[in-house]
């Protein structure tokens, strides 16, 4: 009798334990396929900036921004949705990496063209782990303007907007080489990779900024009950200048994300009256 109790006992665990591992196994699947969904499934956000300074001639001002693409291929489709009209696209970096081809490359730059709209671009990391020149010649003839610690006008009737596209630098603490005598009191965006390269001014510098695009943190890219290696991404306030981190467009190391999106923007300025 005790035989016969023992092998049922015996068998019920190892059923139990069978169901479990099946468990286990079928939620580590549904977690693995659930991760690279949202690692390629594109949101684009709408985002809208209210400033006095904003020149009225640039009043509904749009730029399309995306950065940290990395791998991936921009999707046709995302870009054909958009029914905004887009007056500028800045790409914040990492358009490529290790292991992407110049030819990848090239096509999401025309993919992006698609917008019918200058395109701008600051280096990040991950770029200069393929070839700099040949990518800057491609970037170059496909028109895209590159900004390494630069400055540039948009100009619309008489008034105009300043640009400026900080290079990346590996020194986290080297300051960019801006001729910042050349950035006068006209509404000013900075175009950076990494937002930790904001900190790196000082008080006079920080002040001639208006608003901030940065990416390269990914928002952290996986992030467990809401705990991740960077913040993120979204609007942040410093001395009066907000600072606009995406969560990035692409995925770094493995194709998955969770708690973060892939997302892209669509960020709209409008000029207001002093209260």
């Amino acid at each position: 009798m005790e035989n016969k109790l023992y092998c049922f006992s015996h068998k019920n665990g190892g059923m139990i334990l069978f169901i479990y591992i099946i468990a286990v196994g079928s939620l580590f699947i549904f977690l693995i396929t659930y991760m690279v969904v949202v690692a390629h499934h594109d949101t684009v956000t709408e985002e809208v900036i209210t400033h006095p300074h904003i020149p009225k001639a640039f009043d509904d001002f749009t730029i399309f921004f995306i950065a940290d693409v990395h791998r991936r291929k921009v999707k046709h489709r995302t870009i054909e949705k958009i029914d905004t009209n887009v007056d500028a696209v800045f790409i914040g970096g990492d358009l490529i990496e290790r292991g992407v081809s110049l030819d990848k490359m090239r096509d999401n730059i025309r993919t992006l063209q698609q917008l019918q709209a200058p395109i701008y671009f600051v280096w990040g990391n991950n770029d200069y782990e393929v070839s700099p020149k040949k990518m800057f010649h491609i970037l170059q003839s496909e028109g895209v303007i590159v900004l390494e610690d630069t400055i540039d006008m948009i100009r619309r009737k008489e008034e105009h907007l300043n640009i400026i596209g900080f290079n990346y630098s590996f020194d986290h603490e080297l300051e960019p080489l801006v001729d910042w005598q050349c950035v006068d009191s006209s509404y000013t965006i900075l175009l950076t990779h990494k937002p930790s390269s904001f900190f790196t001014l000082n008080d006079l510098e920080q002040a001639k900024i208006d608003l901030v695009l940065a990416g390269h943190t990914h928002g952290g890219q996986i992030r467990f009950f809401g705990f991740g290696l960077y913040e993120k991404g979204g609007f942040q306030t410093y001395n009066n200048t907000p600072i606009f981190v995406t969560e990035g467009y692409g995925y770094t190391m493995l194709p998955f994300r969770l708690g973060t999106k892939s997302q892209c923007h669509l960020i709209t300025l409008q000029h207001i009256s002093n209260v």
